[in-house]
């Protein structure tokens, strides 16, 4: 068996949004009267969870005040913040061309297809899974379950592909290969099937790769 379905991330991975997660963030401890730490540091964080993040930089009391704050932030920022990474359009593009399908599960909500409409990448996939649909959060394997039965998935034929550990672990959660796009070097030696810092390499390595 070969990978054809690959359901990838958004946030970090399909688009390069971090710099608009660590100024929401930012304006949300601006807010709070709390220090701004260095927005690596803040990134950095965020690489585990933003709720992590929230945490360490507000406490566990404050936390929930900050995530708040953030997403009314991150709210107005709109999609026009929301820049795609290089390649992007073209791995979507060699999974659709060699006769596999592309599908996207974020946290994040509705904003997330709205960008790929904008950016007129949407019609390149198959479903969407955003918050909306109010699975438990990565690494938690519902939403990926759900997905293979939807569609009649075989786990074995499908790889996600995300910028952070709940990705990877919420695809060994579903029985599905794993795959981490980690392009600034963040993580050594990760628990993962593969390691990738462009995205056209996710496509050209695994399309067609045996599973078995």
């Amino acid at each position: 068996m070969a990978y054809s379905h690959f359901i990838w991330d958004f946030d970090g991975t399909l688009y390069d949004t971090y710099q608009c997660i660590v100024s929401a963030v930012a304006l949300g401890l601006q807010e709070m009267g709390l220090p701004l730490p260095d927005r690596g540091e803040v990134a950095r964080l965020a690489k585990t969870t933003l709720r992590h993040a929230c945490v360490t930089l507000a406490g566990e009391e404050r936390a929930q005040e900050l995530l708040a704050r953030y997403a009314v932030h991150a709210a107005d920022m709109g999609t026009t913040a929301l820049v795609p990474y290089p390649g992007c359009r073209e791995a979507l593009e060699k999974v659709v061309e060699a006769g596999g399908f592309n599908y996207l599960y974020t946290h994040r909500n509705r904003q997330a297809v709205d960008a790929l409409e904008r950016d007129g990448m949407a019609s390149l996939f198959r479903d969407f899974i955003t918050c909306e649909a109010d699975f438990p959060h990565k690494p938690a394997p519902d939403a990926l379950n759900w997905l293979a039965a939807q569609h009649s998935l075989d786990p074995a034929s499908c790889v996600m592909v995300g910028d952070r550990p709940i990705d990877v672990q919420a695809g060994h959660n579903a029985g599905m290969a794993s795959a981490l796009f980690d392009p600034e070097g963040y993580f050594d030696n990760p628990p993962v099937n593969y390691v990738f810092k462009s995205l056209p390499e996710v496509p050209e390595a695994l399309l067609n790769k045996q599973t078995g």
